[in-house]
């Protein structure tokens, strides 16, 4: 053995320091089983006329996925971004008050790389809108107008509830990443879900995001990454 190969190795370099630091916490779902899933408990308070949902998203799956689900005594698919392995798996349905959903186009995020994502509505427009790294990719009226989405109901993200906080399928089970998920109770302007995707701070007003999950069930995991390029 030579005295190179004898020698300790010397200090790593440092981390480069990230540009979109906005993050905080990742989520990592590393399988397709029914036992992996986040709760929140208790969901957001109070009734939504508005909404919006942004998170970061990475999947190296051919299909997105059940990202959340949001059940109630009297409905199951009170709000739903419901996703699956089966054909169409480009798509996925937005639901809010079952039996009326959108589809929503997520072909571009199943290519094993972080993507930014956000959905919109508002019950006062019946209107939606759909990003994709900080594009609008969909959007659409006539959706739900003058709904009210109650408050207190079973949040779940990971798995599609057919029953309240359970009656999970393994084909409907979200498997990758999810970072810096974010919920405010009204729909973000278009610089605001740009700023987001950037690396801003984030707009105000949140009402849920994943420091306020409560459970994490199977193997799911908890990474603190305050930075985007640090959560590998």
């Amino acid at each position: 053995m030579d005295k190179a190969s004898e020698e300790p190795e010397g200090p790593k370099a440092p981390r480069p320091p990230g540009t979109i630091c906005n993050v905080g916490t990742m989520l990592v779902f590393p399988n397709a089983s029914t036992e992996n899933f986040a709760v929140f408990r208790p969901s957001f308070h109070n009734s939504l006329l508005e909404f919006s949902l942004c998170s970061w998203v990475r999947t190296s799956t051919r299909y997105l996925g059940t990202i959340l689900s949001y059940a109630t005594e009297d409905n199951d698919n009170k709000l739903v971004l419901h996703g699956r392995d089966a054909a169409p798996r480009d798509t996925v349905h937005f639901v809010i008050g079952d039996p009326a959903f959108r589809e929503l186009p997520v072909g571009r995020l199943l290519d094993g790389r972080w993507h930014h994502v956000c959905v919109l509505w508002s019950s006062i427009q019946g209107r939606y809108w759909f990003y994709v790294d900080r594009r609008l990719v969909s959007m659409g009226s006539r959706f739900q107008k003058g709904y009210e989405i109650p408050g207190q109901g079973s949040l779940i993200l990971g798995q599609e509830q057919d029953t309240l906080g359970g009656g999970f399928e393994p084909s409907e089970a979200f498997v990758g990443s999810l970072a810096g998920l974010v919920m405010w109770d009204r729909a973000l302007s278009p610089g605001e879900v740009s700023g987001i995707t950037i690396g801003n701070g984030l707009p105000r007003g949140p009402i849920l995001s994943l420091a306020n999950v409560t459970k994490l069930s199977g193997a799911v995991r908890k990474v603190s990454c305050a930075c985007l390029e640090h959560c590998l």
